[in-house]
């Protein structure tokens, strides 16, 4: 019997060669997100052990930055955001963010939680009183989608707005330049707030992507055993 060679076709090298530096990418993307969220937990697991402290205008929230934060003012329901695209429980909603008028004219944007797309469409749902309190939560840098889609947040439009992942000049344009950038996400147990799961919320678990990576790489060795074991082919024997 004759001996099997390893004889791989240049085609199905190429094929390997692409489909396996590409699947490697997508497990070290997975990876890398699974990391992110990790650090992101640890910020919160190290700010909940931090004294809250009071912010104005001149705040800013940088990539990563978890703050236990209050401040003291009011809420203006007038004039709120849905953030749109938000599930939770495999349900579509929104993220109700609503202003938060300080005594010193400085507006402070609150993210009082997460509410069902038929909820978030009823204003009553989202009323607020506009007595004075403290507030407190934790401070973070605004959101920022995979992929930013073309929206105009600013356009005029009734209140509330159904908003796109809004950046800090969109603020700037909602509420004018006396606003901080960056979003607070008022505690749990708060009053007039909705679902709020800062720190054990699904998309903040990394081994979830750790379990996507896995995936990648599994198959990336799935691809090079297919490749191998096709390749081991029978010499065509030679003319005599």
């Amino acid at each position: 019997m004759a001996r099997r060679k390893f004889r791989p076709a240049v085609w199905a090298v190429l094929v390997v060669l692409a489909l396996g530096a590409l699947m490697v990418s997508l497990g070290a993307w997975q990876l890398r997100r699974g990391f992110a969220k990790q650090e992101m937990l640890d910020h919160y697991a190290h700010a909940a052990q931090q004294p809250a402290q009071h912010i104005d205008a001149g705040k800013v929230a940088y990539d990563g930055q978890i703050e236990r934060v209050f401040v003291k003012g009011h809420f203006d329901a007038s004039r709120q955001l849905l953030l749109d695209n938000q599930g939770y429980d495999g349900q579509p909603g929104y993220h109700v963010w609503t202003p938060f008028v300080q005594d010193d004219g400085s507006t402070v944007v609150v993210d009082r939680g997460w509410i069902s797309r038929a909820a978030g469409q009823q204003p009553e749902a989202l009323a607020v009183a506009a007595d004075e309190r403290q507030v407190q939560g934790y401070w973070r840098s605004l959101p920022r989608p995979g992929l930013r889609l073309e929206a105009d947040n600013c356009a005029a439009a009734p209140w509330p707005r159904v908003v796109q992942y809004p950046t800090v000049d969109d603020l700037h344009c909602l509420y004018g330049d006396f606003v901080a950038q960056g979003l607070l996400l008022m505690d749990a147990e708060a009053p007039d707030g909705f679902v709020r799961e800062w720190r054990t919320a699904p998309e903040l678990q990394p081994a979830k992507h750790y379990g996507y990576a896995a995936q990648w790489f599994a198959f990336t060795l799935t691809l090079i055993a297919i490749f191998v074991k096709l390749s081991f082919r029978v010499p065509k024997p030679r003319p005599s």
